[in-house]
């Protein structure tokens, strides 16, 4: 308790210098480090970027005049789905719908939202490396990034949308409509509430449903630790919660799994050798050097001496 004290009395005496007040904030003053090892302006930094993925939509709408924003797809994604696969995959789940997989699949596809913050706590505990915190939250950032940019520019129309608009006939219009729980409400009923309702009512992005994210995040976390088998049976977990619960395509999912191998091919190895990482030397070869995007591989350079 003392320890704290002392650090709280520490920070109180700062405050009128914004210098050493910036340095206790991103954990380079001395004290900071002794007290909290694991906080630092190297793990602040990549998690202001992985924020920057909320801007992508305004700056897009306050730059592109709203007549020249790209349409809705609604049936592009699902014709896709019955090319490759013959059919729409998450009709098939139908026939296993209960009440047991509602709140299991309900509840195990809401951890979506969890993982910037849960699993950094996991990589602390566990291996003890507040560098691989940082480059998971880089590797998070760019996948994020890439994912939401993707959807601002090209708007797909979820699973539930698709089958309530066109399979019954009710073309409704694009501009009132709101988020939608779907399978999810069959767990709302059973309770007797709308928690699921109300958080979905409230969705921001209704029609991003390409790439899914929902499998993106894990998989990101995954790559960190890919001996955990908890972690790969989760991924499995999520895609099918997603499928069952009718929110996503399951070409919305594969493009997810493809976003995060792609990021993670084109971004650099750590200057780290971490174990049980795809980010290490054991598992990631390092590309030949190409005259391609120098300002892009200057900044990615200047983000590894942070280390």
């Amino acid at each position: 308790m003392k320890k704290y004290q002392k650090l709280s009395n520490h920070a109180k005496s700062m405050i009128p210098n914004p210098y050493t007040s910036l340095n206790w904030l991103f954990g380079k003053d001395p004290l900071v480090q002794r007290t909290f090892p694991y906080i630092s302006w190297r793990l602040i930094l990549p998690g202001l970027f992985l924020l920057s993925y909320f801007f992508i939509g305004p700056i897009f709408d306050l730059i592109v005049p709203k007549d020249l924003h790209p349409g809705i797809v609604v049936t592009g994604l699902p014709r896709l789905e019955q090319l490759l696969f013959g059919g729409i995959v998450h009709r098939l789940l139908r026939p296993l719908v209960n009440p047991v997989f509602d709140l299991i699949c309900g509840y195990i596809y809401m951890t979506h939202y969890l993982w910037p913050t849960v699993f950094p706590i996991y990589l602390i505990y566990k291996y003890k490396d507040p560098k691989r915190v940082a480059y998971f939250y880089l590797v998070l950032a760019v996948v994020a990034n890439c994912g939401f940019l993707t959807m601002t520019l090209y708007p797909s129309a979820p699973s539930w949308f698709f089958e309530f608009s066109v399979e019954q006939g009710k073309l409704l219009p694009f501009s009132p409509i709101t988020g939608n729980c779907a399978g999810m409400a069959r767990a709302d009923h059973i309770f007797g509430v709308s928690w699921f309702k109300d958080f979905y009512s409230a969705n921001p992005i209704v029609f991003g449903s390409w790439p899914s994210m929902h499998i993106a995040w894990p998989l990101t976390a995954t790559l960190f630790d890919i001996k955990n088998g908890f972690l790969w049976f989760f991924d499995f977990l999520i895609i099918f919660s997603a499928l069952y619960l009718e929110h996503h395509f399951l070409i919305d999912l594969i493009c997810g799994v493809l976003y995060v191998a792609f990021v993670a091919m084109i971004l650099p190895p750590p200057p780290c050798v971490w174990k049980d990482s795809v980010f290490s030397k054991q598992y990631y070869t390092k590309p030949k050097e190409k005259k391609i995007f120098p300002t892009i591989k200057r900044l990615i350079s200047n983000f590894n001496h942070m280390f």
